[in-house]
């Protein structure tokens, strides 16, 4: 969609009015007003898409002029979606986001100028409001766009007066947060003034321009106070929808259409709201009130709150809810890594950032995200650290009771079913009290599953049926969820969100109905209800669900005689399997069904899509009984190897590494990153690594230490040395004293030498060597910050042990994570590499996450990359890599590169 300048003309001279009050108007705004304009004018009719207007603004506005650049940004996103909204065109996230980022920046981004042109007003519907651009035509809006926030501080206006209409046409696009909108249908009542529900008002403003307690009907776009005086008009009320809106969403309010917005008093709701005349307008357009009520007054006072602080409660809570969304997404695919991952950015957000709305409340949300996810992750003591912290933040509530309900599936895993029971039950009668029905379907099933973990123990059958009743109401009532998500008023995603969950209550409910059948040795009603449970798992994306159900219906068809059958849906390839789903989630009740899966002889050296196994799954969460399980089904398998025990040790070495890894950057390293100190964060990291390792004698054997070569001895030695030079030194000495090197650039590229008895990976030429010292003299002509006497180089020739490689190869991901830069030596098959191509995977994901890292490419002046000399240019971000493509010199490398692909993933 391209933008024409007259359409940005037009827009500025309401986002002068926006900016500044008429009475307040100087020369000095004039003439900057003027200067933009005159900018735009002489671009003629130039029509340019928004990305090509954003930088000709940057281009043409220096950040240190007064606001020039920042009124010009608002001009462009407030022209962007007025153009968009009249086109009636879907404003993407993506573009939303482009557009958010330019009014952010502009009300309290990091633009030098510093004066606050905008102002907040408080609302009668008691939400805060910042006009952006305001035209108004004989006393009407002729264009109106504002940003609307409601704080998470209680006030949400007189109900009374909630009921409101717009004289224009308006449509939002949905910021932040979540809110409901109510439209009504409205009727006179004149015939039956006893049946009527409200009366009419109307509205009256005043500005600091209006005499003393004049009120007009012509519209103030800086506004004191508004009024309204019943004019006993009668009405009646019919509710005709209510529509939730969410995150990225846009939805469109006709012209006097009556409604209300109804936003949780405790959470934060924001929308960019843009009232367009030209696409609708009603001169008559009441506030509807009590029926009996005289007048009523909303002063403007925003209680204290600027548009910067506004602004910044708003960004902050949208940085929050994408990484929640990218949570969920990867949590819905059983990536769970990955999803713990971006729990931990949202954690960290709403601890650590100064202007967030409400911190306990979304701390809770957050914990209860980690708490589910080290759940699944089998991390149960941890996950009831989550959520037994998450319980003690708030009061109790709806939300506290889903989070009893999650804790108690904890409490359930840990075998401790009477702490479970208590916190299914308090889900239930509280769910059931506030007639919420979801939280009610998932507490009945996790009661009916306590039920009958219960009657195993006892052998009491009365336990057996109260579980069979409560599975049966579980299954009811997850069908009566999916059916009436189609009758909600709400967005796609949120409806398939929901039917996703009422479909996996159901499929969870049938696969325990068949535990319970064939305790009563029904194995036919046992083969039935798994086989539903099946069929409603393969409907969703999640493979774990997927493979609960493949082993309940296995399980069913074994007890069956149905042998081979059930070894099919105990062994699916490439996914995950029964097996590596109760390793997962470790219990005794999951340590018996995987006995009777190594019993039954399924596969245990099968891999999944995130390319763990079983027996990793086990020692990732720490679970002895269940990683001996999985080594007896492996053993069984390898029966007739020649060297049995040597391949068990071997598996389970690598899956005690790939454990290590995560625990080592997960929890002790990713929380520096995470604090973004750019002065001095990677120094706080080396030192969180070094302690690490200092701690902990095993990780030490597993990863190297930090060590790397000063720049002025690497020039004296003439060549690239090797780690039997000795001249890599570490981070900290034996002493525990910390080196002299400051700044760190690791160097990635080929090893060229093709002589295979060669000790140096580089050329008779040294033109590694040579083109190494080039690209660190270019890079210190563009740093001259950086000091060349405290400057060292990370080469893995000289860092890792060559006679004993492993622990440097393992700590590579962790090694250019403390690095400050990465060159690398790029020729013409630089990117087919392996080796090359991960590392450069590795400080593309870092310079992503965390704005800490550098990455040039050192170019050759020949194509043959045989002159020494070249150029030095930013790496390209956006660089695709795909590893299965990538070349080896030994293939036998290609688990660890693979195993460094994976661990780089979770570097962000």
């Amino acid at each position: 969609m391209d933008l024409p300048a007259t359409l940005l003309v037009e827009v500025l001279e309401g986002v002068a009015v926006a900016a500044f009050p008429a009475q307040a108007n100087s020369k000095e705004d004039g003439a900057l007003i003027k200067g933009i304009a005159d900018w735009l004018l002489s671009c003629g009719t130039q029509q340019s898409s928004f990305a090509d207007w954003r930088s000709a603004i940057q281009a043409n506005f220096d950040k240190g002029e007064e606001g020039g650049q920042q009124l010009a940004n608002i001009a462009l996103a407030v022209g962007f979606l007025r153009q968009a909204s009249r086109e009636n065109l879907t404003v993407t996230p993506t573009e939303l986001d482009a557009v958010w980022d330019l009014i952010y920046e502009a009300l309290a981004g990091t633009l030098t100028h510093r004066r606050q042109f905008f102002s907040a007003s408080r609302s009668a519907q008691g939400f805060l409001a910042v006009p952006l651009c305001s035209l108004v035509r004989d006393g009407n809006i002729d264009q109106l766009f504002r940003l609307h926030v409601w704080l998470p501080d209680g006030k949400r206006g007189n109900p009374d007066f909630a009921l409101h209409s717009h004289q224009p046409f308006a449509q939002s696009w949905v910021l932040a947060g979540e809110g409901h909108d109510h439209s009504y249908k409205v009727e006179p009542c004149t015939a039956d003034p006893a049946g009527a529900t409200h009366a009419e008002y109307a509205i009256g403003w005043k500005d600091s321009g209006s005499k003393a307690d004049e009120e007009g009907a012509s519209y103030k776009t800086h506004q004191s106070y508004s009024i309204v005086r019943n004019t006993e008009k009668l009405v009646c009320l019919t509710p005709l929808r209510t529509s939730l809106h969410t995150r990225n969403m846009s939805y469109t309010i006709p012209a006097a259409q009556v409604h209300r917005t109804e936003v949780t008093p405790d959470v934060l709701h924001a929308t960019l709201f843009f009232f367009d005349s030209r696409r609708g307008f009603e001169k008559h357009a009441p506030v509807l009130g009590p029926k009996d009520g005289r007048s009523f007054k909303q002063l403007r006072d925003p209680g204290g709150f600027t548009p910067t602080e506004i602004a910044k409660l708003v960004h902050s809570l949208r940085k929050w809810e994408a990484s929640i969304a990218e949570g969920k997404q990867y949590a819905k695919k059983s990536e769970l890594e990955e999803a713990l991952r971006a729990f931990g950015i949202a954690l960290h957000l709403c601890e650590a950032t100064d202007c967030f709305p409400n911190p306990p409340l979304y701390r809770h949300l957050t914990l209860r995200e980690l708490g589910n996810m080290n759940r699944r992750f089998g991390r149960y003591q941890q996950a009831r650290e989550d959520l037994e912290a998450a319980l003690a933040i708030i009061p109790p509530s709806l939300r506290s009771a889903e989070t009893s309900g999650e804790l108690g599936v904890v409490y359930r895993h840990m075998n401790l079913l009477e702490n479970a029971k208590v916190a299914f039950e308090t889900q239930y009668s509280t769910s059931r009290e506030l007639n919420f029905e979801r939280g009610s379907c998932r507490a009945v099933g996790n009661l009916g599953m306590v039920n009958y973990q219960l009657y195993q123990q006892t052998g009491d059958p009365s336990l057996l049926e109260l579980a069979i009743r409560q599975l049966e109401e579980r299954t009811e009532s997850a069908r009566r969820l999916q059916e009436s998500v189609e009758t909600e008023f709400a967005d796609a995603d949120t409806k398939a969100h929901w039917r996703s969950f009422a479909t996996t209550w159901e499929s969870i409910g049938h696969a325990r109905l068949s535990l319970c059948y064939a305790s009563q040795g029904k194995t036919k009603e046992a083969i039935a209800s798994a086989l539903k449970s099946l069929n409603h798992a393969i409907s969703l994306e999640d493979p774990v669900v997927i493979a609960f159900s493949r082993f309940f219906f296995g399980r069913a068809l074994l007890l069956d005689g149905q042998k081979d059958e059930a070894m099919s849906q105990f062994n699916p390839p490439g996914t995950c399997t029964p097996a590596m789903a109760l390793c997962k989630e470790p219990s005794d009740e999951h340590r018996q069904y995987l006995k009777e899966l190594v019993d039954a002889g399924a596969d245990m050296e099968l891999v999944d899509e995130q390319g763990y196994t079983a027996l990793e799954y086990a020692v990732f969460n720490g679970d002895a009984a269940s990683e001996a399980l999985v080594l007896e089904g492996l053993r069984r398998k390898l029966s007739g190897h020649p060297n049995i025990e040597i391949e068990l040790g071997n598996l389970k070495a690598g899956a005690r590494l790939r454990k290590g890894y995560r625990e080592l950057f997960q929890d002790k390293l990713r929380p520096v990153l995470l604090n973004g100190d750019q002065s001095d964060g990677l120094r706080t990291l080396r030192l969180a690594y070094a302690a690490a390792l200092a701690q902990d004698p095993e990780t030490r054997r597993h990863f190297d230490e930090l060590k790397f070569l000063p720049y002025t001895e690497f020039l004296e030695f003439g060549r690239l040395p090797r780690s039997s030079d000795g001249l890599a030194t570490p981070f900290l000495s034996p002493a525990g004293v910390e080196s002299s090197t400051k700044f760190v650039i690791f160097f990635s590229y080929r090893w060229i030498n093709t002589d295979k008895t060669s000790n140096t990976p580089d050329d008779s030429n040294n033109t590694q060597y040579r083109r190494m010292i080039s690209a660190t003299e270019a890079f210190l002509k563009l740093h001259p910050d950086v000091d060349r006497n405290t400057l060292g180089l990370w080469v893995d020739h000289a860092c890792v042990d060559q006679d004993n490689p492993m622990a440097g190869v393992n700590a590579l991901p962790i090694i250019i994570a403390q690095c400050n830069a990465v060159i690398s030596l790029v020729s013409d098959d630089y990117y087919s590499r392996a080796w090359c191509s991960v590392e450069v995977m590795m400080v593309q994901t870092l310079r992503k996450s965390y704005n800490l890292h550098l990455w040039y490419e050192h170019v050759p002046q020949d194509p043959e990359g045989q002159v020494v000399g070249g150029t030095l240019r930013e790496g390209p971000i956006g660089l695709e890599i795909v590893m299965a493509e990538k070349f080896l010199t030994f293939e036998d490398d290609r688990p660890k590169v693979l195993f460094l692909e994976k661990q780089s993933k979770l570097l962000g």
